[in-house]
């Protein structure tokens, strides 16, 4: 198929590429119609359904199944824009120049195929809409320099943008990271075009504002439909002890004068069960025993101050700590320890599953998927390590050509996208409580943006100064 061979004006391979992805959409809806939904994704919809909404998964996603929910009971709506989202920021990706390499073709196929783009698209999962709207955001800064003879919509691209890392940041507690990101993008992207200094950092302080004011102005609506309930201070004292048992189960004479003075029965369990039990894995084995959130009363607090205390006082313990956990949640190293994939509706909490107004399925077509998806586990293909090295490559590519002189739009989105994925990434140093494999999506879809971005472009483009 030659590039330069048009219908109606329009490239073949890039009719080609449109094609494929509706091929692979469409695939994608057939596996998983009307979508996966985990424990975490039933609790959001009932919230969506009853209008009221819990802090800790951060709201906007109960809120979104609330509005699909209203189109069908199965909110089925929302797994076909999520994916959409998708699917149309890769070709985004993938159509840059207006005559992309065939090999652009098999490269997204294969994307599409693999269980991570296929299963994946089909699950209600906020680190599936949190990676889809970052990279869709960043899809559309690269096609900056596509629109540069058309103001009007060069500048609505930038708009959506803004929207898509301010939805990004609604949906993952430490999502502030794509927009901050997004607006130094934009701030370098105009600067490559020739504007001023002043201009361009005005640029993207205005649209940081602008995002700063969508993610305040929903995050105050959201919290007047809140629950109430102090989930967050409950999962931070969660994670803190959790920590404190990681340490206990690492030097068991460890003091812990604040919860010995405020609740002693609680420094017993975390001595005495939670410390043997420990994992890095998960804090679940800790967390879920029913003895556990009874201890957890307002007295717990003392757990925080000698959580405190040991990164102040003995730093290297809780570095020592964190990190065996954050390597677990970064390399996943076994599918049976660490949930890697969502399939049909879980049965597990039947009051979350009525107040979701969903019946427990395993359907043919779901246990199709999982064994789709099982087939590849412990390969590269479920890797964050084998496609961060991708994405790294990806943003060598970038930076390389960008040295070379070549001031494009699309290598300094491809370049803020890995910045953006590698600091989301090293936020889970802190906040990691549990190895599933969906935490660190972005990296994933971060890595095949780079592999299709540069499937598309020439061998040989000249390089614009």
């Amino acid at each position: 198929m030659g590039r330069g061979a048009k219908i109606n004006g329009t490239p073949k391979t890039t009719l080609a590429l449109v094609a494929a992805t509706l091929i692979a959409y469409g695939a994608c809806m057939a596996l998983n119609w009307p979508g996966h939904f985990s424990p975490d994704g039933l609790w959001q919809l009932g919230q969506g359904r009853a209008g009221v909404y819990n802090s800790w998964h951060p709201p906007i996603m109960a809120w979104l199944l609330g509005l699909a929910v209203r189109q069908s009971p199965d909110a089925a709506a929302f797994v076909a824009i999520d994916a959409a989202v998708f699917f149309c920021a890769l070709l985004g990706f993938a159509t840059l120049r207006p005559a992309p390499r065939p090999v652009a073709i098999i490269v997204l196929l294969a994307i599409a195929a693999t269980p991570l783009v296929i299963v994946y698209q089909g699950a209600v999962l906020k680190d599936v809409l949190f990676a889809n709207t970052a990279m869709a955001g960043f899809a559309c800064l690269a096609w900056i320099d596509r629109l540069s003879d058309r103001p009007a919509l060069r500048r609505l691209v930038i708009a959506k943008a803004c929207l898509l890392f301010s939805l990004a940041a609604l949906t993952r507690q430490t999502g502030f990271i794509v927009p901050l990101c997004g607006a130094v993008a934009l701030v370098v992207i105009l600067r490559a075009r020739g504007a001023r200094w002043s201009r361009a950092l005005g640029a993207g302080a205005l649209a940081l504002a602008a995002m700063a004011v969508i993610v305040a102005g929903a995050s105050l609506f959201l919290v007047s439909h809140g629950d109430g309930k102090p989930e967050n201070h409950h999962q931070m004292q969660r994670l803190q002890a959790w920590d404190v048992a990681g340490a206990l189960h690492r030097d068991p004479h460890l003091a812990l004068p604040a919860t010995h003075a405020t609740a002693p029965d609680l420094e017993a369990y975390l001595r005495d069960d939670a410390a043997p039990r420990w994992k890095a894995a998960t804090s679940d084995n800790i967390a879920n025993p029913p003895s556990f959130e009874p201890l957890m009363s307002p007295r717990a607090d003392g757990v925080g101050r000698d959580w405190a205390r040991l990164i102040v006082k003995q730093p290297s313990l809780y570095l020592r700590v964190r990190t065996e956990v954050f390597l677990a949640t970064l390399t996943t190293p076994k599918a049976d320890s660490c949930p890697m994939i969502i399939i049909g509706v879980d049965s597990g909490n039947p009051e979350v599953l009525e107040m979701s107004g969903l019946k427990a399925r395993r359907s043919d077509r779901d246990e199709i998927a999982e064994d789709y998806a099982s087939n590849f586990y412990n390969t590269p293909v479920f890797s964050h390590l084998a496609w961060g090295a991708v994405m790294l490559i990806g943003m060598a590519l970038a930076l390389s050509d960008l040295r070379r002189g070549a001031r494009r739009a699309d290598l300094i989105a491809v370049v803020a996208m890995g910045v953006a994925a590698l600091l989301y990434v090293a936020a889970f140093f802190v906040i990691s409580g549990a190895c599933d494999y969906r935490y660190m999506y972005l990296v994933d879809v971060a890595a095949m943006a780079m592999l299709i971005h540069r499937a598309a472009l020439p061998r040989r483009e000249s390089i614009r100064g």
